[in-house]
């Protein structure tokens, strides 16, 4: 089979179902089949959400003839297990050539089972005409613009550190009004900083504020040091409820497309 030298990136499908959204991924280079992940929002019996992963299953190979693998995910994008309603955590099927009829199976299909077309990039681009894609060559140009604004902020930062003490050394020569100014802004910053340390200039509201987060930051440091595993149970907490919050935003967000 004919291959193209450039690689293909595709970009990612996402609808809104309700009680679920979708995220419907071509496939990678030199592999066989796309993948679809349906992200349970709320709790959800194991037979319905096997129901709707054959739903979308049929959908999604009606929509694109690619060989595709689904699976269900929970708000915390944890892979929700099937057992026993069903004897593998994934569903893959395909269109045979010159058939209608879908094959699936409940189990990981082996490579020799399925058919080759999503290893020809020209008919991958025929199928997926409705969804964006970067070539190889697209993504080291994004790359190399990246790199180069980089060096430009760093440029930038370090001529404005070098800058600053030169402008001061020539001030006095071209305008001692602002070398002036300048002084006398440094000495004011001084004092104002002088008398917050002796305490007899008042503390910002932000200064305090931030006074108080850090003692706070000291005071949760230092018993979670006493209870590491407290902490750590703390951590995973945290981390699964960033997750919720991201997922539920990923979701409101594709219901106000709808």
């Amino acid at each position: 089979m004919k291959m193209n030298a450039q690689k293909i990136f595709f970009g990612k499908v996402k609808e809104d179902r309700g009680s679920y959204f979708v995220e419907y991924s071509p496939p990678l280079d030199s592999y066989r089949f796309a993948t679809l992940n349906l992200v349970i929002l709320d709790a959800a019996d194991k037979s319905k959400i096997a129901h709707a992963m054959e739903t979308e299953l049929h959908r999604w190979l009606a929509r694109y003839q690619i060989p595709l693998m689904v699976s269900a995910f929970d708000a915390t994008d944890s892979l929700i297990h099937l057992a026993p309603i069903k004897e593998c955590d994934s569903l893959m099927g395909f269109v045979p050539k010159g058939q209608k009829t879908i094959q699936s199976a409940w189990r990981l299909l082996e490579n020799e089972e399925l058919p080759d077309e999503a290893l020809n990039r020209d008919y991958l681009r025929k199928v997926y005409f409705d969804v964006p894609f970067k070539t190889s060559a697209d993504v080291e140009r994004d790359v190399k613009k990246h790199r180069q604004m980089v060096l430009i902020i760093k440029w930038i930062d370090n001529l404005w550190t070098i800058a600053i003490p030169l402008a001061i050394l020539l001030l006095p020569e071209f305008s001692s009004r602002i070398a002036a100014v300048f002084l006398v802004y440094g000495l004011l910053k001084i004092l104002a900083d002088v008398l917050k340390k002796a305490g007899v200039s008042k503390k910002s509201r932000r200064q305090v504020e931030k006074e108080k987060e850090e003692l706070d930051m000291r005071h949760h440091h230092y018993h979670c040091e006493r209870n590491p595993q407290a902490f750590l149970r703390l951590k995973i907490e945290n981390f699964e409820r960033e997750a919720k919050e991201r997922t539920r935003k990923e979701a409101d967000a594709l219901k106000q497309k709808s």
